[in-house]
């Protein structure tokens, strides 16, 4: 029986993992930023009459441009390849920036954050993907994870920057932390042409020998040779059956019933993380510290500190991903999240209005666990789990629609929500308190597992017909080929049913 084969991860690989990661901070400060910079004296004078309404569009229309990014990078990711599509992000997010820190009217700066969004979407859709199709199985997790590490990591930095700022004067006061947006723009488009190309993209691209080097470079040129070429041909073979057994145009991701189904659990997965109420609270938190009675800095300052909860409980979610599991980490975390806010909505409710200080902090600090639990749970796991689930025909387009999906939800919930607390208050909640229950339960009885295994061995738990064994097996077959310099195709199916 082949037993499992776990390489060590070399500092390349980690290297490529963490720079495309550096995309993911756009994310977390473009949707960040505005939540204190809409809290600020200087910003609220400055666009006056600032409305609920208008709240709520400047929030929303983020996500608007945010569903074309995500169109387009479903496209571009294929067409262009992943690297490329991440580069053209960076441009986008780059022009974004600059609109919102320039902006001289609210429409201005609306649209300056549709464009933000459009990048956001594209960045959003292909990190995910990109670092899962470098990462070996036994860490996929762990890398592909690093996309919502560093989300969280940018939405603390733009909650810090928001404080900080909170001390100034003037309109710098709010066109600073738009502009900070930049940064991370600059970095990735001085650093994104060091990037490899994703093997397996260039394998789509029948550009073997480049793959192949791919391979190596991400192992370290160093060790066993057989098992660069066994996971050169697995990949390889397996790719090329798929392509010759199904297109890569979008009616494809619903073509079978086991791409269905694969739409299905991320559109899912990616609902319940928006449903989850994570982004509600988010957005709004500045809001959520005032109705609690805080004023002045302390405001900017608690969103400061709740941005930093986030990410330090996402590092414990990467470091056991790959031990705990998909499936188990996100029922248990939707359960946990529904008690929260069980907790959550009835201090609200019991104290909210009145002059008890302590019971006001405890609720604070329900909010600020809320964040801890989803970063344990949801927060890397939705961006896990959907590339590793699609095969490589359907990866890109369909990650796009699941993250649509999300994204749509995200709309919905950034305008409706000021209107829903100005209304009826901490009843709110109520609604998460559903959503995460029915989340859970879904999860439990309808999520296969996926942890471990290669993206080729994964059409297996499908159904699909994989033509190619295990890592292992095919690593002993190939250490078997007498000319150890060339990699030896494997049969294809029609060869094997001539034979």
């Amino acid at each position: 029986m082949a037993t499992s084969i776990k390489p060590r991860v070399n500092g390349y690989t980690w290297g490529c993992g963490l720079f495309a990661a550096v995309g993911s901070l756009l994310y977390g400060i473009d949707s960040g930023i505005v939540s204190t910079t809409i809290a600020q004296k200087a910003f609220i004078e400055y666009f006056d009459p600032f409305t609920p309404s208008l709240k709520g569009a400047l929030v929303s229309t983020f996500g608007a441009g945010s569903v074309f990014g995500v169109f387009f990078a479903g496209w571009s990711a294929d067409y262009f390849g992943r690297k490329r599509t991440i580069m053209i992000g960076a441009i986008v997010a780059l022009i974004a920036g600059i609109i919102q820190a320039a902006s001289i009217n609210i429409g201005m700066l609306i649209a300056g954050r549709i464009i933000g969004g459009f990048a956001v979407g594209i960045m959003n859709m292909t990190i995910p993907i990109y670092n899962s199709e470098i990462a070996p199985p036994h860490k996929r997790g762990m890398i592909s994870g690093l996309h919502a590490q560093f989300v969280g990591i940018g939405f603390a930095c733009a909650n810090w920057v928001g404080f900080g700022c909170s001390y100034s004067h003037g309109q710098f006061q709010w066109r600073f932390p738009l502009a900070f947006q930049c940064l991370p723009a600059i970095i990735v488009l001085l650093g994104v042409f060091w990037l490899p190309f994703s093997p397996r993209w260039l394998l789509e691209q029948e550009r073997d020998d480049e793959a192949y080097a791919v391979i190596k470079r991400l192992h370290g040129n160093t060790g066993d040779d057989t098992f660069f070429r066994a996971e050169f041909t697995q990949m390889r073979d397996q790719l090329r059956f798929e392509k010759s057994q199904q297109a890569t145009g979008w009616k494809d991701c619903f073509a079978t019933k086991s791409n269905r189904k694969r739409i299905l659990l991320a559109v899912l997965v990616q609902a319940f993380t928006q449903l989850s109420g994570v982004n509600v609270i988010n957005y709004y938190q500045t809001d959520l510290y005032k109705g609690l009675g805080q004023t002045g800095h302390m405001v900017t300052l608690l969103a400061g500190v709740y941005g930093l909860v986030g990410p330090i409980a996402n590092v414990i979610c990467l470091r056991y991903v790959d031990t705990w599991g998909r499936k188990k980490t996100l029922w248990i975390t939707g359960l946990i999240m529904s008690l929260d806010m069980v907790l959550v909505m009835g201090l609200s409710g019991a104290y909210g209005k009145s002059s008890n200080t302590v019971a006001k902090g405890v609720t604070i600090a329900f909010i600020f666990c809320f964040s801890i639990i989803y970063s344990l749970g949801y927060n890397s796991i939705h961006y896990i789990y959907v590339p590793e689930i699609m095969t490589m025909a359907i990866r890109a387009k369909g990650s796009s629609i699941s993250v649509i999906s999300n994204v749509l939800i995200n709309i919905v919930f950034n305008q409706v929500s000021p209107i829903a607390f100005t209304e009826v208050g901490y009843k709110y909640y109520s609604l998460f308190i559903c959503t995460n229950l029915v989340g859970a339960v879904v999860v439990f009885f309808i999520f296969p597992e996926t942890k471990g295994k290669t993206l080729e061995e994964i059409a297996n738990i499908f159904g699909d017909e994989v033509i190619v064994a295990d890592l292992a097996t095919v690593k002993e077959k190939v250490g078997h080929e007498e000319d150890g310099n060339d990699v030896v195709m494997v049969e294809d199916k029609e060869a094997k049913k001539d034979t």
